[in-house]
């Protein structure tokens, strides 16, 4: 399988994250994958596979939309907007979360995975104390 095809396969998967799909990991990611994201770092496929069962607890839904791609012979860039809902966020609603991953492969798999997003606009603004501690700081610092 090409690099594109693996992408392909990648996204295929990450439309539609649930915990039921996890042993799917096995096809797209390297034994020794290396994940990073704002919230952990993880190596080891059965590690990356923990860190996703425990960070999809209590997730209504989670959808990923790709953008844009560049895929090249040793790694690729995938655009993408996460939609998810957790009935302790937002009140529950849709969250649309922009990112970017940067990928690397080795043997047909995907060896390092890297994602790059902003943990409040995932996280804290939709918490209600502090959504409202941060959106006040962002209000002091637009303000002339």
């Amino acid at each position: 399988m090409d690099n594109s095809e693996l992408v392909e396969k990648l996204k295929d998967f990450y439309d539609e994250l649930k915990t039921e799909n996890l042993d799917d990991l096995d096809d797209l990611y390297h034994e020794e994958i290396s994940f990073t994201d704002p919230i952990q770092h993880v190596v080891g496929l059965e590690d990356f596979r923990k860190y996703l069962k425990h960070t999809m607890e209590n997730v209504e839904y989670c959808h990923f939309a790709f953008d844009d791609e560049c895929v090249g012979e040793g790694q690729a860039f995938l655009a993408w907007q996460m939609r998810y809902a957790h009935p302790k966020l937002a009140n529950g609603m849709e969250i649309i979360l922009p990112g970017v991953s940067y990928l690397t492969f080795e043997d047909g798999k995907i060896r390092e995975q890297r994602d790059y997003y902003d943990l409040g606009a995932m996280l804290y603004e939709h918490v209600p104390l502090v959504g409202y501690v941060i959106d006040k700081i962002k209000q002091r610092l637009t303000d002339e």
